[in-house]
């Protein structure tokens, strides 16, 4: 597999990336759409390849930053892979997302025969394990390359049941926390295999929004675990966190100057002005352009405005900024819409 460099650039990700972080000149700022198993439609791959075959993974990665050259490649195993390990009944499609079939912790006294994952021996990690040395050899040196964990409430919610796990969390708080240090202790395994490689890692745990929990159970539930998270991921490779939260998290902010994270990418329906001041002086931001309204939807002229309003507003930023979607732009997109969107990156930026 080889790396072909767009030809409009004038750095590789991975100097320009080097500059920002040391004050040097670079010629834009970085740009990282939210692109998931859209990535898989620009080799003729499928979902299930994409998340099965680690050769076939690796192609994925490098045929997508061959045609878009955004800033970070991204493996999994994500929410789903970890999840999937400890039993979760996933279920994977050709040409549709995957999700979840039965729940398969139906009683919290079946903890008592889980074990949290060895990623090393784990075979179903093993396949992210794998890519990851194809792409740490042909692509490391050229593009940023991270690892998605997921997130704790997320993989929880998906051996438990979302309305299970909700509920729970009132009527069985001890018996959440179990359930949590399980996947917990399972993300830190997958987070020390991929360190090997050099990569960093990345989080997301749409479960833990606050307009779903509640900041009292966000704090109590998804606020330490995180925050163990973000600080082992640091220990063992040496690298901070990009972390995603998903919807309206105003009310969770004060926890997030407190995260060892690289940078926290912003949902669309966040106002990234409010996010200047009240988030920027702690910490990156990144986002957050509408995945769905704009870039899937949207006119060359739609998306071409949205990303300038967005990095107008992103190089103001103090601790510095990732133009980014607001989340993951949907399956079936038309690639010449993430052209349009680079496109305008390079010129914006």
């Amino acid at each position: 597999m080889k790396i072909c460099i767009n030809p409009a650039e004038k750095m590789t990700p991975v100097e320009r990336k080097q500059a920002i972080e040391d004050g040097k000149a670079y010629d834009r700022i970085r740009c990282i759409p939210a692109m998931g198993e859209l990535k898989s439609q620009v080799g003729g791959q499928t979902i299930w390849d994409m998340w099965h075959d680690p050769r076939k993974i690796a192609e994925i990665e490098v045929s997508a930053f061959n045609r878009f050259g955004h800033d970070q490649m991204m493996i999994g195993p994500n929410s789903y892979g970890i999840a999937d390990a400890l039993g979760a009944d996933v279920i994977y499609a050709e040409d549709k997302l995957p999700y979840i079939g039965k729940n398969c912790l139906k009683d919290y006294q079946e903890l008592s025969g889980y074990e949290p994952l060895d990623a090393k021996k784990d075979d179903r990690i093993k396949t992210f394990l794998n890519a990851a040395e194809i792409l740490a050899d042909c692509a490391a040196p050229y593009v940023p390359i991270t690892a998605s964990v997921g997130g704790p409430m997320t993989i929880a919610s998906y051996l438990r049941g979302v309305e299970y796990l909700l509920r729970d969390c009132k009527r069985e708080p001890e018996q959440v926390h179990r359930l949590l240090r399980l996947v917990t202790d399972s993300e830190k395994s997958c987070m020390k295999a991929m360190g090997k490689y050099g990569f960093s890692i990345a989080m997301a745990d749409p479960v833990a929004n606050p307009e779903l929990i509640g900041p009292k159970y966000y704090k109590e539930f998804a606020y330490p675990y995180m925050k163990e998270l973000t600080d082992y991921a640091y220990e063992v490779t040496g690298k901070k966190a990009n972390l995603h939260m998903c919807g309206r998290t105003y009310s969770i902010w004060k926890y997030f100057s407190q995260l060892n994270v690289q940078f926290l990418s912003l949902d669309n329906a966040i106002d990234l002005n409010r996010a200047k001041e009240e988030l920027s002086p702690y910490l990156a931001v990144a986002g957050n352009v509408p995945p769905v309204e704009v870039v899937m939807n949207g006119t060359k002229e739609e998306i071409f405005q949205s990303v300038q309003e967005c990095a107008r507003i992103g190089k103001q930023m103090e601790q510095g900024y990732v133009l980014s979607t607001g989340c993951e732009i949907p399956y079936g997109t038309a690639l010449s819409q993430i052209d349009w969107f680079m496109e305008a990156a390079r010129q914006y930026g």
